[in-house]
């Protein structure tokens, strides 16, 4: 399947300031709570799920913690809203499984169907 978008499964220090971009984007479109788009100290030690635009733009983003919760969910208004943040979920799933962590919880996105 050809998707308009690229997930790529990330370190804090890889990707700090797109991540940080799209949590400060989804804030500001109502999409994240303010006390989500700040770094904090599980940052550095989670994983993190980046989408991004076929033209590069951050659309989309998610964090695995250590303990194994999948949150902090942040994906701009677009048309494969709901796409982007199964994906990015699947992908943070995928990776918890390959590392094993249990059991993983899911913190819906603001404005979002649970998952």
């Amino acid at each position: 399947m050809n998707t308009p978008f690229t997930l790529h499964c990330i370190a804090w220090q890889a990707g700090a300031a797109l991540l940080q971009d799209v949590r400060v984007a989804a804030c500001a479109s109502g999409l994240l709570d303010a006390d989500e788009i700040g770094s904090d100290d599980l940052d550095e030690s989670s994983r993190h799920a980046l989408a991004l635009s076929k033209g590069g733009r951050a659309i989309g983003c998610a964090r695995l913690t250590p303990q194994g919760s999948i949150e902090r969910i942040a994906v701009m208004p677009h048309d494969l809203r709901t796409q982007i943040e199964a994906a990015l979920i699947e992908m943070l799933s995928d990776y918890a499984r390959q590392t094993g962590l249990t059991p993983i919880r899911i913190a819906p996105a603001k404005n979002s169907a649970a998952y």
